[in-house]
């Protein structure tokens, strides 16, 4: 049910130039008279006394200019469903601000807060003063028409969305791949979210497409390294059938040399030995011949004295004790030396070079073949990796597209979405013109705006008479949507000649030269 407000009386006590004045308003309260005789004073009496601001929400200060003063005061009685309730403030002879509910002294804060509860301040200007809502910000002018104004339901937009015909029943129309897949993915996620998700700097589509510049790159320099390899001129088989054969090869040509090498060492091996007992025997020679060309010295070598013969001949018998020692030595040592001789004459030494010649051109020609194996082999692997890159790069695709559709359809959902709300809040006006988006070409996207034109002309090119019109219709609009009733002030209603239709009280004023304030309050038949 809406709430209900009138205004009873107001008093105000210099309050610009009017000394003392009290209203008591009827259903129609008219104020009339020549300019500066208070007519707007006495409209924007209540708005100051409930809010400390002139009729478009500005603050204001309505102490007199052209006369001395002790206070500025102004009571305004407004019945809200009924009940009475007395608001005043004052400005004081110290310039404070002193407030009364119901002739009770209050502070601000309690004061704000009990008309706070009985409406909307910007709703209570609004119907008041018509002229009050096109002085906002767009931002706020847009909010308020929009506050009663439910958006259209997603089904409805889906519909629309996907509509191919204006004759189309909505139980006709099939939803379209982006409505579908709205209404799919909507289920878990809003649409600001979903905006969220796949836009912006870091979304999915922001990210899938340096993802794919990455991936198209990665393709391309493996394909490039892929390119570079030679190809096989033979069947692959083939050539490890031929590298199987040549090992085979190369295990027969190597049993002669492992063979070979065996016998070769081991007369290397008497070689080394022979070369180590001649040795022996030359130095077991040098020995004995050390032994037989000793002298034997006859003189003793202490007081050289001659020695007697048996002394001589004991010197002889050691000397050839010496000697034979030595001969049997030398003859044992040639006689190892013979047989190592003997035993080197017997084994044959084996020349491996035509072997190890056969051997190598074997190796070498599995080397080739095993070359080319491992070339296919690194070759197959780069093919796999830059089928691998390529997929990633289409599947990387897939993803970006999937992005873009969705963001695509979001685009097409906010158009339709704007499209319909746009049509819904003009159905509400016959000759204001409303638009709450605008198209902006740099991101493709609608985006939230407001601005009214009546007849084609904007607000601020409307003349008096327009605006008022204007305004006139705007407050039945937002009277019809809003659960608040309350009196509507017209001032210089003598430029208005249209229709005058308010749901309750109507308070007007109008300019007559030569003429002294004159306030005439009327009750309307009911």
């Amino acid at each position: 049910m809406a709430k209900h407000v009138r205004l009873i009386e107001t008093e105000v006590i210099n309050f610009t130039e009017l000394r003392s004045k009290k209203v008591e308003y009827g259903d129609i309260t008219r104020l009339s008279g020549k300019n500066g005789q208070g007519k707007t004073s006495i409209g924007t009496a209540p708005v100051w006394t409930l809010y400390g601001t002139d009729l478009f929400g500005n603050k204001y200060n309505p102490s007199p200019t052209n006369y001395e003063f002790d206070r500025v005061f102004a009571s305004t009685i407004l019945q809200v469903d009924g009940l009475p309730i007395k608001f005043a403030r004052e400005i004081n002879e110290k310039g404070s601000n002193v407030f009364y509910i119901n002739d009770v002294p209050a502070k601000a804060k309690e004061f704000e807060a009990t008309v706070a509860e009985l409406f909307d301040k910007d709703e209570f200007l609004s119907f008041y003063n018509p002229i009050y809502f096109f002085g906002r910000h767009w931002t706020k002018q847009r909010e308020q028409i929009m506050k009663y104004t439910t958006p259209p339901a997603k089904k409805e937009v889906f519909q629309e969305m996907s509509r191919t015909a204006p004759e189309q029943k909505p139980k006709e129309i099939t939803l379209n791949p982006a409505a579908a897949k709205l209404d799919e993915l909507m289920k878990k996620h809003t649409l600001d979210d979903l905006q969220k998700i796949h836009g912006g700097t870091g979304g999915q589509k922001s990210k899938l497409e340096k993802q794919h510049i990455s991936a198209q790159s990665r393709t391309k320099t493996l394909q490039e390294q892929l390119d570079r390899l030679p190809l096989l001129d033979r069947d692959v088989e083939e050539i490890r059938l031929d590298s199987a054969d040549l090992l085979e090869q190369i295990k027969t040509l190597y049993e002669p040399v492992e063979a070979a090498e065996v016998t070769n060492k081991e007369l290397n091996e008497l070689k080394l030995q022979i070369e180590s007992a001649r040795a022996r025997v030359a130095a077991a020679k040098d020995r004995y011949m050390e032994a037989f060309n000793e002298p034997i010295d006859d003189t003793c070598p202490t007081c050289n004295r001659l020695l007697d013969e048996d002394s001589v001949k004991a010197v002889t018998d050691t000397k050839e004790s010496k000697k034979k020692l030595l001969r049997a030595e030398h003859e044992k040592l040639v006689k190892e030396r013979n047989e190592l001789e003997a035993k080197a004459s017997e084994i044959q030494p084996i020349d491996l070079a035509e072997q190890w010649k056969l051997l190598r051109e074997a190796e070498g020609k599995r080397d080739a073949l095993e070359d080319l194996l491992a070339a296919e082999k690194n070759r197959s692997s780069l093919a796999e990796e830059v089928a691998a890159a390529k997929q990633a790069e289409a599947d990387t695709l897939t993803s970006l597209k999937e992005s873009v559709f969705i963001l695509d359809a979001i685009k097409s959902y906010k158009a339709k979405e704007a499209e319909l709300q746009a049509s819904k809040v003009q159905s509400l006006f016959t000759s204001l013109s409303i638009r709450l988006f605008k198209y902006v070409k740099s991101n493709d996207s609608y985006e939230p705006d407001f601005s009214i034109q009546m007849n084609g002309k904007d607000y601020l090119a409307l003349s008096t008479g327009e605006r008022i019109e204007a305004g006139l219709e705007l407050t039945e609009v937002l009277f019809k949507q809003s659960e608040l009733i309350v009196p509507t002030f017209i001032d210089n209603i003598e430029s208005y000649t249209g229709r005058v239709a308010v749901y309750d009280q109507l308070i007007t004023g109008r300019v007559v030269d030569d003429q002294e304030l004159k306030i005439e309050a009327e009750v309307a038949l009911r």
